[in-house]
C-alpha cells in the first residue's frame, strides 16, 4: 500500500474507534436508546456518580456541606418509602352509611366445650368493625358497608368466651417494617379486594386512578395505603394458584424463558417469565440455577434472548 493509502486507512480506523468509544458510553439518558437497553450492572455506579456530581454542584466546588445534607456533608442517601413519622394524615371526607349488621357469637365454651344455644340475647358486645363488600347484581355493581359485631357469652361454668376475627396467612418479607397478616378484621371485603386487584393488574390502573374510580363510580372512598394492602392480600391469597401454575409449567414439554432487570430497593434482581402453550408464570429473583429450578424444575428450558 502507498503512503497515502496507509494514512487514509489510519484516519478511517481512528474515526471508527472514536465512534465506537462514544457509542459505548451512551445510555438512555444521553441518546435515543430506550431504558431497557441500559446495562443493569452499571446503574448503581452511574447513580453514585450523579449523586457525587450533584453534591459538588450544590456546594459550589468549595467542599462545604450542601443545603439539606447531613452534618458530615456526605450524601444522605435515598429516602425510605412511605409517609414520614409525624406527618399530618388525611381523614375520611364521606361518612360511612351502614346497611346491615352481622353478629359473630362463639359456638362453644373455650374451657368446658359446652355448646352455646340461642343465648345471643344474653351476650354482650365486645368489639366491632366496618367492612365494604362488593355485590354483583344482574346488571349492576353495588358496594355495601356492613357492621361486624363480636360478642362474648358467659358459660354456666363461669368462663366468658369471646368471639374474635379469624386470621389467615401471614407474609414475611425481609426489610418490611410489618408483616402482612390476613384477617377478617379489615375495611375491605374479599370481593372488593379482588376487584381492586383486577383494576391494578388486569387494567393497569395506578393506585391514585383506582381511588378516583371507586369514588366516582361506586361512591367508596379508600386511601392509597388501603388499596396497596388489598393488592398484596390478593397476591398472598393467590399463592396456592401459583403453585398449581408452576406444576403445569414443569409438566409442559417445551418451556420458554426470558428475563429483564428488576430493581427492588436499589437491589438488582431479575424478573423471569416462563411461558408454555397454556401457562405463564413470573418470578422475581437472581440468575442462580436454584431460581430457575424453582419454576421449571429439572426441565430443559429454551432461553429467549
Amino acid at each position: 500500500m502507498s503512503r497515502a493509502e496507509l494514512e487514509e486507512l489510519t484516519w478511517d480506523l481512528h474515526e471508527l474507534a472514536r465512534t465506537l468509544a462514544n457509542r459505548a458510553g451512551e445510555d438512555s439518558t444521553t441518546s435515543s436508546r430506550p431504558p431497557s437497553s441500559d446495562n443493569p450492572y452499571r446503574r448503581d455506579t452511574k447513580s453514585q456518580q450523579n449523586s457525587d456530581r450533584s453534591d459538588r454542584d450544590d456546594d459550589g466546588g468549595g467542599g462545604g456541606s450542601a443545603p439539606g445534607g447531613n452534618a458530615s456533608g456526605g450524601n444522605p442517601g435515598p429516602k425510605p418509602a412511605g409517609k414520614r413519622p409525624g406527618t399530618k394524615g388525611f381523614w375520611r371526607r364521606l361518612p360511612i352509611m351502614v346497611s346491615g349488621e352481622v353478629l359473630h357469637a362463639p359456638k362453644a365454651c373455650d374451657t368446658c366445650n359446652a355448646v352455646f344455644g340461642s343465648t345471643v340475647a344474653q351476650s354482650r358486645h365486645v368489639s366491632a368493625h366496618l367492612s365494604f363488600e362488593l355485590t354483583r347484581g344482574n346488571m349492576n355493581l353495588h358496594v355495601a358497608a356492613t357492621k361486624h359485631s363480636y360478642l362474648a357469652i358467659r358459660c354456666d361454668c363461669g368462663h366468658e368466651t369471646i368471639a374474635r376475627p379469624a386470621s389467615g396467612l401471614c407474609s414475611h418479607v425481609e426489610g418490611r417494617r410489618r408483616d402482612l397478616q390476613m384477617s377478617e378484621r379489615c375495611l375491605v371485603g374479599p370481593m372488593l379486594a379482588t376487584f381492586i386487584a383486577a383494576l391494578s393488574l388486569r387494567f393497569r390502573l395506578s393506585r391514585v386512578k383506582i381511588t378516583e374510580f371507586l369514588v366516582d363510580w361506586l361512591g367508596v372512598e379508600l386511601g392509597v395505603a388501603t388499596i396497596e394492602r388489598c393488592i398484596h392480600e390478593f397476591g398472598l391469597a393467590s399463592e396456592p394458584v401459583v403453585e398449581q401454575l408452576i406444576e403445569e409449567v414443569r409438566a409442559a414439554e417445551i418451556v420458554h424463558l426470558d428475563e429483564t432487570p428488576w430493581y427492588q430497593k436499589a437491589t438488582l434482581l431479575w424478573l423471569w417469565v416462563a411461558v408454555t402453550a397454556t401457562t405463564i408464570v413470573y418470578r422475581i429473583g437472581s440468575r442462580k440455577h436454584c431460581e430457575l429450578a424453582a419454576v421449571v424444575g429439572d426441565a430443559e428450558p429454551e432461553h429467549a434472548n
